[in-house]
């Protein structure tokens, strides 16, 4: 018998291993919300001979409370990846003007970042893309490569 939840536990395990030594993490012991915190959990998946980590300075008031605002999801959120896709069935001229659009809102490193699916597209560059389409014209939905699920730190 197979037994799925341990493999996708240890997935999901490797991936918080990976973040915690690049994320902010919390010590807190008393925050109310800590259980459902991604910056809380972390710190339980930080290596041993990691020599120092960032965290979180429980000593702000704001901190440990129900609306801290240092709070992450501890839930992975669904991002799309890659925009080639996006202009297959586009006009050429609208594609154009809608690609130099978004190099001049995002800079032309961070565009083909996404357009490449190196960078996951985030919900508010993805309302950007949205509004930039619209704009020039272009009533469709835009379709990405694909879809990740990513942890937002």
């Amino acid at each position: 018998m197979l037994n799925y939840p341990e493999t996708a536990l240890s997935a999901r395990d490797e991936r918080l291993r990976e973040i915690a030594t690049k994320a902010t993490i919390c010590q807190s012991q008393s925050c109310p919300i800590r259980e459902h915190c991604l910056r809380c959990i972390l710190k339980d998946y930080v290596p041993e001979h990691y020599p120092a980590v960032l965290a979180v300075h429980l000593g702000n008031p704001k901190m440990q409370t129900a609306d801290c605002p240092q709070f992450c999801p501890d839930d992975p959120v669904r991002m799309p990846l890659g925009l080639k896709r996006m202009y297959f069935d586009m006009p050429r001229h609208l594609e154009r003007t809608v690609k130099n659009r978004l190099i001049s809102l995002l800079t032309r490193k961070r565009y083909y970042q996404y357009h490449g699916g190196r960078r996951p597209v985030t919900s508010d560059v993805e309302q950007l893309i949205r509004q930039t389409l619209l704009a020039a014209g272009w009533t469709q939905e835009p379709v990405f490569d694909d879809y990740t699920e990513e942890y937002l730190y």
